[in-house]
């Protein structure tokens, strides 16, 4: 008898076939949503010159006593008002202080505060925090109101400071803006004394602020000072441009792939977290397919989240999916609008 040796624990020799391949998720498309002819709010877009787009009849009107010709424009809202940023080049990579132009109407001449490097909105809504270029390297913060009245003359502060959003509990700042060792800090406006201070601070509202982590994100609540863990909702893409909602109890957070599946597609994919429970809703036909640079995200006055893309789009939470409005957007513009009420 010849005896037969088999490995220990094998049963069976037969080569079993590899597993199948997951299948690849579908490509990214344009946005859908069932079709609107009236949007209830206008859109200010940082265009050359700046302007307000009606989505109900696809005009895009210039904003009157908006500087003209090559320059560098942005947009920010203080409250329910629009305030455009503009700025003349002085080179290839070099701007100069920008105007400053407070829209009560933007179908009127706006109100001028003068020129700054950086712009924010006040905690009361009723003004903006301001860095001025005093000339030779020299710098200032300083509280304006939205009609001029200058409270002092503010404080020293450096020149590559950018403020961000006064809340009740400090004024958010970035230090040494635009460079690899930015750091954003909240500070106490009055005295410049740093209160928190972390590399990356996505979003304020009054009771909290949304950091971004290495591998998550965190929520700390400036009310006791506790900080909570949260995870990020999708495993691509980095987290750009993030939106409070106007009652503070949600964040819009705008995710971008350029290169979606090694891809030369760039998409965003759009993700709503609510800050009581910090937990994440995906908004509807998301990721889609769009050039980043070119995608917005707002809140209108009823808290409906916008999105500017190749259309114009808002969602409520409530609803299964987004109403588009079919209007061709200006090709130059940047990744900040704001909503206001329809006039």
């Amino acid at each position: 008898m010849v005896a037969v040796l088999l490995p220990a624990g094998c049963t069976d020799a037969t080569p079993q076939p590899a597993p199948a391949p997951l299948p690849s998720p579908p490509p990214p498309s344009k946005l859908e949503g069932a079709p609107v002819d009236y949007s209830g709010f206008r859109l200010v877009m940082a265009t050359s010159p700046p302007s307000v787009l009606d989505p109900a009849t696809g005009a895009t009107t210039p904003l009157p006593g908006a500087p003209a010709g090559d320059r560098v424009n942005d947009v920010l809202r203080v409250g329910e008002f629009p305030v455009v940023l503009s700025a003349a080049r002085c080179g290839p990579s070099c701007v100069e202080p920008s105007e400053v132009l407070v829209y009560g109407d933007p179908r009127n001449q706006p109100w001028k505060l003068g020129k700054a490097r950086s712009v924010a909105p006040a905690a009361d809504e009723s003004g903006v925090w301001l860095i001025r270029d005093d000339g030779n390297d020299l710098c200032r913060l300083q509280y304006v109101s939205l009609l001029g009245a200058e409270r002092d003359r503010g404080r020293p502060a450096s020149c590559t400071t950018a403020v961000r959003q006064e809340v009740p509990k400090g004024l958010l700042i970035t230090v040494n803006s635009g460079t690899a060792g930015a750091e954003d800090v909240l500070i106490d406006p009055a005295t410049g004394r740093a209160l928190h201070q972390f590399p990356r601070v996505l979003a304020i509202t009054e009771e909290r602020m949304l950091l971004a982590e290495l591998t998550e994100f965190s929520v700390l609540d400036l009310r006791d000072n506790q900080r909570t863990r949260v995870g990020r909702p999708v495993p691509n893409g980095s987290p750009g441009p993030a939106m409070p909602s106007r009652d503070g109890y949600r964040i819009a957070v705008l995710f971008g792939d350029p290169a979606w599946a090694g891809t030369a597609t760039q998409t965003a994919d759009v993700w709503v977290l609510a800050l009581d429970t910090l937990t994440w809703t995906h908004a509807p036909s998301t990721p889609i397919a769009t050039e980043l640079k070119r995608a917005a995200i707002e809140w209108t006055e009823s808290d409906d989240l916008v999105i500017a893309t190749d259309v114009v789009a808002n969602w409520r939470l409530d609803r299964p999916g987004w109403t588009v409005v079919k209007t061709p957007l200006p090709v130059e513009r940047n990744q900040r609008v704001v909503a206001i009420a329809q006039g």
